[in-house]
């Protein structure tokens, strides 16, 4: 799997790897879905590379199952990973205590190859496990590297931070996010459509590739929406969308959001734009008292007409 983007990280990185640290540590900071955790497995296959080239060679033992690591957690393979990696992904559940000690521990097992601990999302993190890490970051075992990836280094634990070297990553281009969704989708209009709303990020495109009817609806939803035409439309919409859960829903009108500050012609009318914005706003907050939805969607359309 290719890193698309990020170049000036990658050379930064590249900078620390070849200095030889007896241990180092690293804060990858930036937007979720922006290839953090993708280049914290191609930082650790450098580290554990038998050859030391940049991010590996990509042939040695120690490159190859590092490649079946990130095959699996990509991919959904079940490859033998390298045994040197120890991979913590929160999902956005609170990493516990019993997590860190446990990785405390695999580091401080001696490895002639090294030890390596990612932990994604550290914002998640818990009082318990985070003056757990610390202390191992204030005294690293030799021949390690430990990478922490978060979206906001600022709900980390200051003395945690500190103890990190900060690598801030900028959002993907737009081109970055062309190229890979390429490699997932062959249609080159919905590309640029999934692109035109990604703001730098893959996060909601790859949602909206495991939910194609979110996408469709949303942009249904707004072409009625601006064209004026056949609004009937908007029920068989709304009926969909009432019987999906919330975290659905949210994303449907993320999605319209997006879609209409890309397409609208009616963006030049401030007026319009507010109107837009305050019912879009009141639509999120109904949504969270419990009003139905089915109601919610077809306020927020002739509220707007």
């Amino acid at each position: 799997m290719k890193v698309i983007g990020h170049e000036k990280e990658k050379t930064l990185i590249k900078k620390y790897l070849h200095k030889n640290y007896d241990s180092l540590s690293l804060l990858y900071e930036g937007k979720d879905c922006i290839g953090k955790k993708l280049l914290a497995l191609y930082t650790a296959r450098g580290f554990l590379c038998e050859k030391k080239e940049g991010f590996g060679c990509g042939v040695c033992n120690d490159c190859k199952l590092v490649n079946n690591l990130i095959s699996n957690v990509y991919e959904n393979t079940n490859l033998t990973p390298h045994p040197s990696i120890m991979l913590i992904q929160s999902d956005n559940r609170e990493i516990k205590i019993d997590q860190i000690r446990e990785a405390i521990n695999f580091l401080s097992l001696k490895s002639s190859k090294g030890k390596v601990l990612i932990i994604e999302k550290a914002e998640n993190l818990n009082t318990e496990s985070a003056n757990a890490l610390l202390k191992t970051l204030e005294e690293p075992p030799s021949n390690t590297l430990i990478i922490l990836t978060t979206s906001n280094q600022n709900q980390l634990l200051p003395t945690i931070v500190s103890r990190l070297k900060k690598i801030r990553f900028r959002k993907l281009s737009h081109q970055d996010v062309v190229d890979i969704l390429s490699l997932k989708i062959s249609d080159e209009k919905k590309v640029k459509e999934l692109a035109d709303i990604s703001d730098g990020s893959l996060c909601i495109a790859s949602t909206l590739l495991k939910k194609e009817d979110i996408y469709v609806w949303a942009k249904d939803f707004v072409g009625i929406l601006i064209n004026k035409k056949h609004p009937e439309g908007i029920f068989s919409i709304a009926a969909k969308i009432d019987k999906m859960d919330v975290e659905d829903v949210n994303l449907f009108f993320d999605i319209i959001f997006k879609f209409y500050i890309k397409h609208s012609k009616d963006l030049k009318d401030i007026d319009s734009y507010q109107k837009f914005l305050n019912q879009y706003r009141l639509a999120i907050t109904s949504l969270k008292k419990g009003v139905k939805k089915k109601l919610i969607v077809e306020s927020f359309y002739f509220r707007l007409t």
